[in-house]
Formats: C-alpha cells, structure tokens, sequence
C-alpha cells in the first residue's frame, strides 16, 4: 500500500481547499471531479481559486447536484465546503468520506466555531478531520489537531489565519496515512459535549448589549471581525454602529504608519 495514490472527489471553497488540492495533486492522486457551489463567489481573497486549480489540470468542476453518485471513488473529502454533503454523494466514498473543519470537535461545531472561543476566552484550539455522516460535523472522529491560543489577543479574522494553517498540516497528515496504508482512526464524538450553533444563531450574537462594559464590548467586537461581512455592533434605535476592536486600530496604525520615515526623508533635499 506504500506510494498508494487514491481516487477522489474533492468538495471545497477558500484558498485552504486551494491549498489541499493542490497537495493531493501534486502527489498524484487521481482526482476526478471538483465540487464547488455557484453560490460563493469571495472577490476580495486573492489567488487561485479551487476552480482555477482544477481547470489548470483539467478536471471536471460541477455542483454536487451534477455528480454521478454511481462513480464510485476511494475518497469523498469535504474542505471548507459550505453545504450539506448529500447521503448519496457520501456513498461514492469506497473507503471514506471525510470532512475537514475548522473548529476542534465536539465543542465547536457549526457556524461559530472561530467566534465563540474568542467569547469563551478558550485557552486551546484547533481542526478536526471526521468521517461525514447525514448531519453537520457529527461524524466520527478521524484525528483533531489542537494548539494553544491567547484568545485575548485574537480576531474572528487572525484565529482563522492561524488555524487554517493548522489544517493544511492536518490535511498533509491524513495523506500520509493514506499513502503509507495506516489503518485511519476512527472515535465516535461524545454527543454530550457537542454543540452546533446555526446561522440565525450566530448572527443573534453580534448585537452587543448597550450596557456591557468595555471588555465585553471589545471582546465581542474581536469575536465578530471579519470584514467584509458585518461585524459586531452596538444597536442604536434602527441603526447598526459596527465596532472596531482595539487590536485592529492597532494593526492598521502599523501598517499606516510603517513608512513615515521613508516618505518623509524624501524631502530632506
């Protein structure tokens, strides 16, 4: 089984799936179709998309309504692919299916994994590769991948920087395996330390209560950084006042600033 190079239908968005399929191709495993959905489209990341890397190595991109679920593959592999992977898109997995989250499960599931440990303060976080069941990220565990982390210091934006990176080596550790023919792990989550916030859910938590005092106001204000989209906000009769936090006032003074002295110098003669 050493050198084994598998066959694959590869689910993903972002530059991480980016990333992981580059890997995979890279090693010459044999990829036969890209699912990407129609509906995310993120113009302000830069780079080749999932997209791009598929049709630069002619590989068919289709939605996962356009699959041929009677194709049947070594690997179904979801990467920071945002829908619902359907029962039948499962079943073309003759060895497994698997999904790549950013969050450590069972803690942190579904919409605000990022979010809620910057809420929590939590000490440690991390990625997790699971086996895809017909819920969201409720599948057995294949490995999870943890690291400290002073939330303190973190945006929803800079925790995701780290943690992606965190998942590429994750990805490269489960290619590993599968190349040298180790036997995957497999642990079933404990349920009752599961939770699974939604979309409504996470959005109910940006609106910052007009009483918290100035540590819960920055706070939540780093949890929810991530422009584009709206961040959190104080609400002031109709109107949402998005809040910048500290850290990123601080961030973006650096980065203002870093070349005063060069400008200025110019004018010296």
């Amino acid at each position: 089984m050493r050198g084994y190079k598998p066959s694959v239908v590869f689910m993903g968005s972002k530059p991480g799936a980016a990333v992981a399929l580059s890997i995979i191709l890279d090693k010459g495993w044999d990829v036969k179709n890209v699912v990407v959905s129609s509906t995310l489209r993120h113009p302000w990341i830069k780079g080749p998309s999932v997209e791009d890397i598929a049709f630069k190595n002619g590989i068919n991109v289709v939605n996962q309504a356009s699959l041929n679920t009677e194709d049947k593959v070594d690997y179904v592999i979801s990467y920071m692919y945002r829908h619902l992977v359907k029962p039948e898109t499962i079943s073309m997995a003759r060895r497994a299916a698997l999904n790549f989250h950013p969050g450590p499960l069972p803690e942190f599931a579904g919409w605000a994994f990022y979010n809620l440990a910057i809420l929590e303060n939590a000490k440690e976080y991390g990625c997790t590769c699971h086996y895809m069941d017909d819920g969201f990220d409720t599948g057995p565990i294949l490995k999870v991948r943890r690291f400290k982390v002073d939330t303190s210091r973190e945006t929803a934006c800079s925790l995701e920087r780290q943690t992606q990176g965190e998942m590429i080596r994750l990805f490269r550790e489960f290619c590993e395996m599968v190349e040298q023919g180790a036997e995957l792990p497999i642990e079933h989550q404990d349920m009752c330390k599961f939770r699974y916030l939604k979309q409504n859910e996470f959005e109910l938590l940006k609106e910052i209560p007009l009483d918290s005092d100035e540590e819960t106001i920055d706070r939540v204000a780093r949890a929810f950084w991530y422009p584009p989209y709206i961040c959190a906000y104080l609400k002031l009769d109709s109107k949402k006042i998005e809040v910048v936090p500290n850290i990123v006032k601080e961030q973006l003074a650096t980065m203002i600033h870093m070349d005063d002295w060069e400008y200025l110098n110019k004018f010296r003669k």
